[in-house]
C-alpha cells in the first residue's frame, strides 16, 4: 500500500513544474505525495495567499492525506501563520505553508543574518525582506534571476542558482537561502552547503522538513543539505 506511513498533500501553483520530481526523488519510504494544482486569477505583489478557495483543502482532506502544504513562496510571504491556523481549523490537518517551513528550519539552524537567492523582480525584495524581518531575520544580501514570467522560473539552470549563491553569499550570513518552490536546488544543496561551509536552506527542502515533522517522522535523507541529513 502506497503512503502507509503518512499521506502528505500538497497545495502547487499550474505553472509550477520542479516540486514534484525534486520531492520524488527523496520521498522516504512509506510516504507518499499528493498534489492538487491552482491557477491564480490575480497578482501576488502584496504577498498574500488570496486565491486558494477552499476546494483545493477540501479535496485534500477528502483524499485523507495527513498533513498539507501550501507550495509558494510568493503568495505566502504575508499572513501565512493566519493561513496555516484557518486551513488547520477547516480541515482538521496540520498545515504547513512554504515561506513557514523555511523561517522554521532556518531557526532550526540557529540563522539570524541570512543571504538570499530569488528569482522575483526587484521591486518585490523589500516584501521579500520586510517578510523575514518581521520574524527577527536580517537579510545581509539578497541576489535574483530578476524573472518575471512565471512560465520561465523552472527554466532557470541550477548553474546559474549556484553562481547567484556564491554571489550573495557573505561572511556575516549565518545561513543562505533559496527562496520559491519552482527554483530548481536539490542538485546543488548539498555541493552549495560543502563550498560555502554554512547551512544552506531550499524552499523545497524546507517544506519537505516541515511537512514530515507534521506527520511525525524524523527520517534521515542523505545529500540534500544538512537540514535533511541531520
Amino acid at each position: 500500500m502506497y503512503g502507509w506511513r503518512a499521506e502528505i498533500g500538497f497545495i502547487t501553483p499550474s505553472n509550477n513544474t520542479v516540486i514534484e520530481p525534486e520531492l520524488y526523488h527523496v520521498v522516504p519510504d512509506g510516504v507518499s505525495f499528493h498534489f492538487t494544482k491552482l491557477i491564480f486569477k490575480s497578482s501576488a505583489r502584496d504577498g498574500r495567499i488570496k486565491d486558494v478557495d477552499n476546494e483545493g483543502l477540501d479535496s485534500l482532506a477528502r483524499s485523507q492525506v495527513n498533513a498539507i502544504g501550501y507550495a509558494c513562496m510568493a503568495t505566502s510571504l504575508v499572513g501565512s501563520d493566519q493561513w496555516e491556523k484557518d486551513a488547520t481549523e477547516r480541515t482538521g490537518l496540520p498545515t504547513a505553508t512554504a515561506t513557514g517551513a523555511v523561517k522554521m528550519a532556518l531557526k532550526a539552524k540557529g540563522a539570524k543574518n541570512i543571504a538570499m537567492v530569488c528569482h522575483y523582480p526587484e521591486d518585490r525584495l523589500d516584501l521579500v525582506k520586510s517578510s523575514f524581518a518581521e520574524d527577527g531575520f536580517n537579510v545581509v544580501s539578497i541576489e535574483t534571476a530578476s524573472v518575471a514570467d512565471q512560465k520561465e522560473v523552472n527554466r532557470i539552470s541550477t548553474e546559474v542558482v549556484y553562481r547567484l549563491a556564491r554571489k550573495a553569499d557573505r561572511s556575516d550570513a549565518d545561513a543562505l537561502c533559496l527562496l520559491a518552490t519552482d527554483l530548481r536546488t536539490f542538485p546543488i544543496l548539498q555541493q552549495l552547503e560543502e563550498d560555502l561551509g554554512k547551512p544552506v536552506v531550499g524552499t523545497n527542502q524546507a517544506l519537505l522538513w516541515r511537512t514530515l515533522q507534521l506527520v511525525d517522522l524524523d527520517d534521515k535523507i542523505e545529500g540534500y543539505g544538512s537540514l535533511l541529513s541531520e
